[in-house]
């Protein structure tokens, strides 16, 4: 499934690419992908979502390989990005989903703009990383050290070790050459700043409920690790998939849809229903 690519014009000018799918005027999701990756990390996931769900998933700054001078690349403007993404697509309230690193600003965004968010969706999201020792030793004698080109063969090996069962083939060449539009210096300063968020920080701010879903073979965010995150989340439920890994809506995204898909509509209408708090 390979879906056209889209683009808008944020209020700064800045033009960002996005895929869409579904009912225009269904139930909206938007999905925040992870360091190094590309909106079209999730067209495996689209696939298998209803049509009832508008799901819409954007390229992150400086993922599109456009680095422009005075750009930062902090989990802070990554929810600063969102918030001016749904102002230009009219969406004025959303489920938001963060699928591994793209979870920060997911979360941050939840707790800091509350009456925007329907339901929070955290897929492969560590609790915190700086506090993973294998996480810091892997940016401070790698990502630190990226320069351009960045080698195809530093991105095989970055993503090759994040998932357990085999993904399409086809899939993962397609990611690999979205990856190398990434430029070093993003790679650096976003791994960098991601290494200094702070757990639990505002979590306890977030006033939605919550879906919470890991791979049970994730050594990134493990299930204690995924407990731990719940735990900080007044409304929040934790699904483990057991064979997965930390890419699990590669690995297996019928299911991961699926999980994700009961969520909304438990959320959407239920007796404390989003749908009317939408309208």
């Amino acid at each position: 499934m390979v879906l056209e690519l889209k683009e808008i014009t944020l209020p700064n000018n800045r033009k960002i690419s996005y895929i869409e799918a579904g009912d225009p005027l269904g139930i909206p999701m938007i999905l925040l992908h992870g360091l190094g990756d590309s909106c079209r990390s999730f067209e495996g996931l689209f696939e298998h979502f209803p049509s009832r769900i508008r799901a819409i998933a954007f390229t992150q700054r400086g993922h599109d390989g456009i680095d422009l001078p005075g750009m930062t690349y902090k989990t802070q403007d990554f929810e600063a990005d969102l918030r001016q993404f749904m102002n230009a697509m009219g969406i004025r309230k959303a489920f938001i989903l963060g699928a591994s690193s793209g979870g920060f600003a997911a979360r941050k965004f939840a707790a800091r703009h509350p009456k925007r968010v329907l339901g929070l969706i955290l897929v492969g999201v560590p609790s915190a990383l700086g506090d993973k020792p294998d996480i810091v030793r892997t940016q401070e004698s790698t990502l630190s050290r990226l320069s351009d080109p960045v080698s195809l063969a530093f991105i095989r090996s970055f993503t090759e070790g994040l998932f357990i069962k085999p993904v399409p083939v086809d899939f993962l060449e397609m990611m690999f050459s979205e990856s190398q539009k990434v430029p070093a210096r993003v790679w650096r300063e976003a791994s960098e700043a991601l290494l200094k968020e702070k757990f639990p920080d505002q979590l306890h701010l977030v006033k939605a409920s919550a879906l919470i879903v890991c791979g049970g073979k994730d050594t990134i965010a493990s299930r204690k690790d995924q407990e731990k995150l719940a735990s900080a989340i007044t409304d929040a439920r934790l699904t483990v998939f057991p064979q997965l890994g930390h890419m699990l809506y590669w690995e297996d995204p019928k299911n991961v849809a699926k999980e994700i898909t009961t969520f909304i509509d438990d959320v959407w209408l239920g007796p404390d229903s989003a749908k009317f708090e939408y309208e």
